[in-house]
């Protein structure tokens, strides 16, 4: 679990993620609490125990602390009554990330291992993909952010940003076990009417656009995706100009909600595990 929890500051302290540039150094750090509400389904359990054991979401605390927030929020792991979901509530500022979510993914990582991404990682980084989703809800929310376009399209380019940033290892595990989510969930089902009305993309979209952010963030290392043919040329062409749209956005609306003395910190204590590549090298390369 140490790729979700020690995921997204790299980002911040390099290129912080979200902010009010008028209003710089307002709010306060150290503002994440994590909490793990027993699970109503036993067979839940084991995820209960699991994350627990690992502290994943005091962690995941410890690295978004040198955000600036007006208000603490939440980041929870519950039991929703039979709901595979994960949501931002801005009533009461909480993430809640469901066990039966958890669940999903875990049965949906089953057989990733033949398509070239190790069951771990695609548990893990499905996982650590989603948690940093919904927390840039919070964050667009919390810190007043103006978005151009679908939130939810916005709320993925900041998590795969945040990884990208963070170190091509941890980039390579978090973003391929996204990856596979999104293509495994894509061929669960022909797509209808209620998946075009959707606030979110397709899951297939979601898949070209976190390989398209990960190519136009270095080519050479991502070059791969293209010769292989997972991420289409014609698409590839635009990759970087995506990219740099994308942090170009993080830089001028995040920066000043950043305590950069705090940010070196986490940064200097987590750096060598953030960059470490991936001992097997096929946990690199898109699911096939």
């Amino acid at each position: 679990m140490l790729s979700l929890s020690v995921a997204l500051l790299l980002v911040l302290a390099s290129s912080p993620i979200l902010a009010a540039p008028a209003q710089p150094g307002k709010g306060h750090t150290n503002m994440f609490r994590g909490e793990y509400d027993p699970p109503k389904d036993p067979k839940h359990q084991v995820f209960y125990e699991r994350l627990k054991k690992e502290k994943a979401l005091e962690r995941f605390s410890v690295v978004l602390s040198a955000i600036r927030l007006p208000k603490p929020l939440l980041l929870k792991f519950a039991s929703c009554d039979g709901i595979s979901n994960a949501w931002y509530e801005p009533k009461d500022e909480t993430v809640t990330f469901c066990y039966e979510y958890v669940e999903q993914i875990e049965q949906g990582s089953h057989g990733s291992s033949a398509k070239g991404i190790p069951e771990d990682v695609a548990w893990t980084g499905a996982v650590a993909f989603v948690l940093l989703h919904e927390t840039s809800h919070a964050l667009f929310d919390l810190l007043k952010v103006p978005i151009l376009g679908r939130e939810e399209d916005a709320a993925d380019s900041v998590a795969a940003l945040s990884m990208l940033r963070a170190g091509e290892g941890i980039a390579r595990r978090v973003l391929g076990g996204a990856a596979w989510m999104y293509l495994h969930d894509s061929k669960g089902r022909m797509p209808d009417d209620s998946d075009f009305s959707d606030v979110h993309g397709l899951d297939s979209q979601r898949f070209y656009n976190v390989l398209c952010m990960a190519y136009g963030s270095n080519r050479a290392s991502f070059q791969g995706m293209v010769d292989k043919g997972y991420l289409p040329k014609d698409r590839a062409e635009g990759c970087a100009d995506e990219f740099r749209q994308v942090a170009f956005a993080v830089k001028k609306l995040i920066a000043p909600s950043i305590d950069e003395q705090v940010a070196q910190r986490v940064k200097a204590a987590h750096k060598a595990r953030w960059e470490r590549k991936p001992t097997d090298t096929a946990a690199g390369s898109p699911p096939k």
